[in-house]
């Protein structure tokens, strides 16, 4: 009977041993849910990962995005004769106006030794880019004409977000680093840290190169004189165009001449020399019956 009651008592014991554990263990998850919360909060204030509590609710609404395109053209200008420098100039001063600069430039020369042809790139603000296009266009006669926009707006929200999430691992990464005790802890942690801060780098420099080319649209302008004509706008030959136009008609016809001269000379040399070696043994007989005496 004795032995009954013991074992009751042992089993009373252990019941209430493992409730008492239960409570704790609930305790601590709640402690522990109320940790990750304040943590979570704490993010959010800092600039990490978390979103705040209404934007998870649907309470909350995320800032719209707008289209980032990066704007490019290319221009073809035919000017009058002799104005290919004031036109460079003007060109340059058209993007200076609008609050731009000139990237490069190009130029050469013609027969007479002047800079007659050449290209510039400039770039203008983004907000300036029609404005840009239609100055330019009016620098000369537009022969050609191409544009085209390239939209990165999905590449800069991801780029924006990636540079988030390693800026925040990296803060993590600096307070492990704090709280290393030994060299081996530190070393490893500093090698995951130097990773993570070249990544981190990389996402940060394509973001400002992206912003510089969405900021600013690039025109490059290919600028070249128009050939001289006759004068009035009747449209007859000039006599400088006349000229030239003799001079390369004549030169073809005495290149097409030696040409046929080179060609034919082996066949006159080689007649010649048929011609002499008949001749002369046309006369050979006549040189032994000459000879011959008397009777």
């Amino acid at each position: 009977m004795r032995k009954i009651l013991l074992a009751l008592l042992v089993g009373a014991l252990a019941v209430g041993a493992a409730a008492c554990s239960g409570d704790d263990d609930s305790d601590g998850a709640g402690d522990a849910g109320v940790a990750a919360a304040e943590t979570g909060a704490v993010d959010a204030e800092g600039g990490g990962e978390a979103e705040p509590a209404a934007q998870r609710s649907g309470g909350g609404s995320l800032p719209s995005v707008g289209p980032r395109v990066i704007q490019t053209a290319s221009l073809s200008l035919s000017v009058r004769h002799g104005e290919f420098r004031a036109t460079v100039d003007r060109a340059r001063t058209v993007a200076l106006g609008l609050g731009g600069f000139v990237v490069s430039s190009s130029a050469s020369q013609g027969t007479d030794r002047r800079l007659v042809a050449g290209t510039l790139v400039v770039r203008v603000p983004e907000r300036s880019y029609a404005q840009a296009i239609e100055r330019l266009s009016d620098l000369g006669r537009v022969e050609a004409r191409e544009e085209s926009g390239q939209d990165v707006s999905q590449e800069l929200v991801d780029l924006e977000a990636r540079a988030r999430h390693l800026a925040a691992v990296e803060r993590q990464l600096l307070e492990l680093l704090e709280r290393a005790d030994t060299v081996a802890a530190a070393l490893a942690v500093q090698s995951e840290l130097n990773g993570v801060q070249l990544e981190l780098e990389q996402a940060r420099g394509r973001l400002r190169f992206l912003d510089d080319q969405v900021a600013f649209a690039t025109i490059s302008l290919d600028v070249h004189e128009r050939r001289v004509v006759a004068a009035g706008d009747g449209g007859g030959w000039g006599i400088v165009d006349a000229w030239r136009t003799a001079g390369h008609g004549f030169v073809t016809v005495v290149g097409w001449i030696l040409v046929a001269a080179a060609t034919i000379a082996p066949l006159l040399v080689l007649l010649a020399l048929l011609y002499l070696a008949a001749r002369l043994a046309a006369r050979r007989p006549l040189f032994r019956r000459s000879e011959r005496p008397s009777g």
